[in-house]
């Protein structure tokens, strides 16, 4: 099952702040932007193109997150810190805008609205992996 990426979808005001401190690039099918385990360095914003963020585990707990146009990739590691939870691979050609993690963290110490929308994104993101954990739990119980 995949899962969209509409708690990955940013604020116009928020996408424009990101899209001002970016570098743009232009990344191949088959790329791999990040792994689960490596250093968080900043996040994608997809311009163009499909990118896939998948959990790299053999059961099926966290579906498959399938982000377009607008989406953001890496966002909750570019702001705790820690190592990236998931693996973001392109799907299909992209260009993307690469935010390196200081930027983001400068913004957001800025800008408390932006602080505020981001937290927003990232509460989106906790109670949808909340409710996937929930229907996995209930399947293994009925099983």
């Amino acid at each position: 099952m995949d899962s969209d990426g509409r708690n990955l979808v940013p604020s116009r005001e928020l996408r424009l702040q990101l899209e001002r401190l970016a570098t743009i690039v232009r990344k191949p099918k088959g790329t791999i932007l990040f792994r689960r385990g490596d250093p968080a360095s900043g996040l994608y914003l997809v311009h163009s193109g499909e990118v896939s963020l998948t959990l790299d585990s053999d059961g099926p707990i966290f579906p498959r997150r399938i982000l377009r146009s607008d989406c953001i990739a890496g966002l909750p590691s570019t702001v705790s810190g820690s190592a990236y939870s998931l693996t973001a691979q392109v799907l299909e050609d992209a260009e993307l805008a690469f935010v390196p993690r200081s930027a983001v963290l400068n913004l957001l110490q800025q800008d408390s609205s932006m602080c505020f929308q981001v937290m927003e994104m990232l509460s989106g993101e906790i109670s949808e992996i909340r409710s996937a954990f929930k229907s996995t739990d209930l399947c293994r119980r009925r099983a």
